[in-house]
């Protein structure tokens, strides 16, 4: 009998050994809970800040003593706590490396020993449609790692919630991705094939997490210590399924395309493309008639082939141009013009006050301060000229343009007839490109006023300046600013 029991005991060690395969048990001891302590700037009180906040998420040891997660688990730190697998104790962390653009993060242990005897991960190529994944991490703030199974069902190029403007290679799967899931690993045969990063809250069991070859841009990009980020090729261009377009512009039967419909002023493309091209490849890829490529047996947005590229590499492009086929090469870099349309993270809100006047740079942010529906409540010109302008009249768009957001209410600059959310053009009869500007437009002036010209409507305000100068300190002491500038 004991024999017997024995043989069972054997048996059930046996089984439960092969219960979990070996790649899993080590990416089980990879993955890492995240603790962020985090504030944010208060742009409507841009002197402020909102009290700190707790939110976590997951990550997962790389080589070089570092772990990868989200940009967005880790944004606008002032602690980040880790705690290892199976260990309770809490470890303090920083970030080393971060890509708002493409939401990923790298993070170190203060303690540079911390990681030395855990496994590391090992990354394979973009997985098959159709085939299963499993990701890993610590949903909902969690203390014990969990793991889901889905099947990959879309590989696409799709927007990036976290910059709210960048769109790059991800992949949909039907495996649970919670909040704190957010930076833990996605995996197939004991390898990571993506980090899992968002969700679709109207839909059911979809997530989307981000593929390898993001993760391999972004990896390679910070090798040298300083993330540049996504290079942009500049230019909104149009579909050519329409037959009489195709023929209108010289295109023959064979031959497939998407014409340059715009250029932006400053961008990669600027000198290089012209309006009226037809992009027919790049690299060697040829685009589509609804400008999509195919790659892997995937038919992808043409895009994807350029997000390969760092910033200052080369794009080989062939174009239809006046009838003539030829070969041109762009060197690619940020256009950072449109960098103001994105969130902002990191970074506190840049400010001037003047005589209770509230003057900051115009971008997402400010918009933003219009309430959570800002896009349909925001003032529409201000709107247009954030979001739209970059685009629609790119070479009149001003470096940072500033706006006079709101005033701190003082017999000073009590009758002011504008005082809110207005784009400064001129002050004191000087353009405002940024605003470093308008600081020195004020505070060069030794006339007896200073006249503020507003975009739209030509509208504009005089205030005294002796009766300003003299408000000024009472004004902030009033309201509780320290200092009257933060550039």
């Amino acid at each position: 009998m004991k024999r017997f029991a024995s043989i069972l005991i054997i048996l059930f060690l046996l089984i439960a050994g092969n219960a979990y395969p070996e790649g899993e048990i080590s990416i089980e001891k990879s993955v890492v809970r995240i603790v962020n302590n985090s504030q944010r700037g208060i742009w409507y009180a841009p002197w402020d800040s909102f009290s700190v906040e707790k939110s976590s998420g997951s990550g997962f040891v790389i080589n070089g003593n570092l772990i990868m997660t989200n940009a967005h688990v880790v944004s606008d730190a002032r602690m980040l706590i880790i705690y290892l697998y199976n260990d309770p104790t809490p470890y303090e962390a920083r970030v080393t490396a971060i890509g708002h653009d493409c939401d990923l993060a790298l993070i170190e242990p203060v303690d540079s020993q911390l990681l030395q005897d855990i496994p590391v991960v090992t990354f394979d190529e973009l997985p098959d449609l159709r085939s299963t994944v499993e990701t890993y991490g610590y949903p909902e703030g969690g203390e014990r790692i969990s793991s889901t199974k889905g099947v990959i069902s879309r590989i696409e190029m799709r927007k990036y919630v976290h910059s709210g403007i960048d769109y790059h290679l991800s992949i949909q799967t039907d495996a649970a991705i919670n909040p704190g899931n957010s930076g833990g690993p996605v995996v197939q045969n004991g390898k990571v094939v993506g980090v899992a990063f968002q969700a679709i809250s109207s839909l059911n069991n979809v997530g989307y997490f981000i593929p390898t070859e993001v993760i391999e841009h972004f990896l390679t990009d910070v090798q040298d210590n300083t993330y540049d980020g996504y290079p942009e090729i500049g230019v909104r261009t149009v579909n050519m399924e329409n037959p009489s377009i195709r023929e209108k512009y010289g295109m023959n039967e064979d031959e497939t395309g998407i014409m340059v419909e715009t250029i932006f002023s400053g961008s990669s493309s600027d000198g290089y493309l012209y309006e009226g091209d037809i992009i027919l490849a790049v690299e060697g890829q040829t685009v589509a008639n609804d400008g999509t490529i195919v790659l892997n047996g995937i038919r992808l947005d043409f895009e994807v082939l350029l997000d390969r590229k760092q910033a200052g590499e080369q794009a080989f492009l062939s174009i239809l141009r006046n009838g003539e086929n030829i070969q041109i090469s762009i060197p690619l870099y940020k256009y950072e013009t449109i960098q103001r349309t994105a969130n902002i993270y990191d970074r506190l809100p840049r400010y001037y006050i003047y005589a209770g006047l509230v003057f900051i740079p115009l971008n997402r942010e400010s918009l933003k301060t219009y309430g959570k529906d800002w896009v349909a409540e925001a003032d529409k010109n201000l709107f247009y000229e954030c979001m739209y302008k970059p685009f629609e009249e790119s070479s009149k768009v001003k470096t940072e343009p500033v706006i006079l957001l709101r005033r701190l209410d003082h017999q000073v600059n009590a009758n002011m007839a504008f005082y809110k959310n207005l784009v400064v053009e001129k002050v004191n009869g000087r353009s405002i490109d940024r605003l470093e500007d308008l600081i020195d437009a004020i505070e060069t002036n030794e006339e007896d006023f200073h006249v503020l010209e507003f975009g739209y409507f030509s509208r504009f305000n005089v205030i005294d300046r002796k009766k300003s100068e003299e408000a000024h300190k009472d004004i902030l002491k009033k309201y509780g600013v320290k200092v009257d500038r933060r550039l």
